[in-house]
């Protein structure tokens, strides 16, 4: 652990980045199994080192391109986060795919390309199920009539129904009026 914790630290370039995503990897999973006192020397490496601090950065980058609005409806969301992950920089996808922002399944760190494979493949997904074809509802004429704004609408025929059902008609009267 004192080799992630020095590999989180270091500032001089020597460590590499696939190093310290290994590094970082390595102290969170042994934080979940640590004891208390353990936890507050990962704590540091985890949360203040230079590298903890360009996790932070990255992922504070991403999160903010790619929230679309709290409105945004399909394919918006997903449209945007891919556009977000491909407007970071090498280093910060690098990161952001290690991390699997936004994946719940539980496997651990993926490669970039698998990433992005699955933020497009989000966004596939719901654009195909927003192309495909919906249900349709076919008015009467009695109901364009009345959207139309026509008040010379035809009183409905009159039918005898079951005491339920002519409860359930004019309990639909009374809103409709």
């Amino acid at each position: 652990m004192a080799a992630a914790a020095a590999a989180m630290n270091d500032t001089s370039g020597y460590v590499g980045l696939d190093q310290q995503l290994g590094a970082y990897h390595a102290l969170a999973n042994r934080w979940h199994v640590a004891a208390h006192g353990e936890r507050l020397s990962l704590t540091q490496a985890l949360t203040e080192s230079p590298f903890a601090k360009t996790i932070q950065s990255a992922l504070n980058t991403f999160t903010r391109a790619a929230w679309a609005g709290a409105d945004a409806v399909p394919p918006a969301p997903q449209r945007q986060a891919l556009d977000a992950f491909d407007g970071l920089s090498e280093t910060d996808q690098a990161i952001i795919g290690s991390l699997r922002v936004g994946i719940q399944d539980g496997s651990g760190p993926s490669s970039v390309a698998d990433f992005r494979a699955r933020l497009q493949a989000d966004l596939d997904k719901v654009q195909a199920a927003s192309s495909s074809p919906r249900d349709t509802i076919t008015l009467s004429a009695e109901a364009q009539a009345r959207l139309a704004g026509s008040s010379a609408v035809e009183a409905p025929a009159t039918v005898e129904a079951s005491p339920e059902m002519a409860a359930a008609i004019n309990a639909y009267g009374k809103v409709t009026r």
